[in-house]
């Protein structure tokens, strides 16, 4: 499971469950960079049923006298009285308590960075319903640019989530995985800031296995990912100087396991420098190889 101030969350591609603290993120870019939009009015989580059929257009306003006003685009009337959450009030990632009413807040973890944590617990019109496997909706009402422009107003942003009722799998012998880890980059300039990207490939060696459960197990099931970074000296010492130690602050992991690191380079020196990380699967942990990256 991943962290959120100090609390155990599941990610959206993660197998979540209504009654786990599932966190969903959005980011936000303009012209190639993190963006903060001027307001992020609110999150809401809908359902998406047969009626939706993975589309959520039937919740959206799309009235002809709407157009060309700011309700243009928004929830309609069926939006509005479907709705089992909604979250307001932008708040800092450290103001997260699940047993508080910050839980219904917008989180900033960065610039252009949110996130929402969804918790059944916490709503209980979301967790009644009782959807097995449920597929969900998360809109995003947001208005990007100060302006009092209609058409340039507040919208919708949609994304999917997918919840499971019943998270455990079962298999009748030990599970059997393999990870390859691989660091993308080889050189990088000097005083850059650039993110660090370790992908990971696993290997189920079950062979009676079915395609779905080793699938599962290929999607993000590498947890308390860490990073180090270290520098070769060979030309002074000699010695292998500790440049960041092992730490899972700023380490984030992809929904195919890639292991991300954002790196500030700009107070370091040209040389060879070693990456490695670390995580855990399933019941082990895994330390991968060194990596070389060279600082030019």
């Amino acid at each position: 499971m991943a962290q959120f101030n100090g609390f155990e969350v599941v990610k959206r591609y993660n197998r979540p469950s209504i009654l786990l603290k599932t966190l969903l993120e959005m980011n936000f870019t303009n012209n190639g960079t993190y963006f903060n939009p001027y307001d992020i009015s609110a999150c809401y989580i809908l359902p998406d049923t047969t009626l939706t059929n993975g589309s959520p257009d039937i919740y959206i306003n799309r009235d002809s006298s709407a157009t060309g006003t700011d309700q243009y685009g928004k929830l309609n009337a069926s939006g509005e009285a479907l709705k089992v959450a909604t979250y307001q009030n932008i708040l800092e990632v450290s103001a997260y308590d699940p047993t508080a009413v910050t839980a219904s807040g917008i989180f900033k973890q960065d610039d252009g960075r949110y996130a929402i944590v969804a918790d059944g617990t916490v709503f209980p019109e979301f967790s009644s319903l009782g959807l097995s496997d449920g597929n969900y909706f998360d809109a995003w009402l947001v208005k990007n640019f100060e302006t009092t422009e209609a058409s340039a107003g507040y919208k919708l942003y949609w994304n999917k989530f997918t919840v499971y009722q019943d998270r455990v799998l079962t298999f009748v012998e030990p599970y059997q995985l393999t990870a390859k880890n691989k660091l993308q980059q080889k050189y990088l300039q000097l005083s850059s800031v650039e993110t660090l990207r370790i992908s990971t490939d696993i290997f189920v060696a079950n062979k009676n296995m079915p395609r779905d459960i080793k699938n599962v197990f290929r999607n993000s099931t590498a947890r308390n990912a860490q990073i180090r970074i270290r520098k070769r000296n060979p030309r002074t010492t000699g010695l292998i100087t500790d440049i960041v130690d092992w730490t899972s602050v700023g380490v984030d992991v992809s929904s195919e396991n890639t292991i991300l690191y954002t790196w500030n380079t700009e107070a370091l020196e040209t040389g060879d420098y070693i990456v490695q990380v670390k995580y855990d699967l399933f019941e082990e942990t895994v330390v991968s190889e060194e990596f070389s990256l060279v600082l030019r």
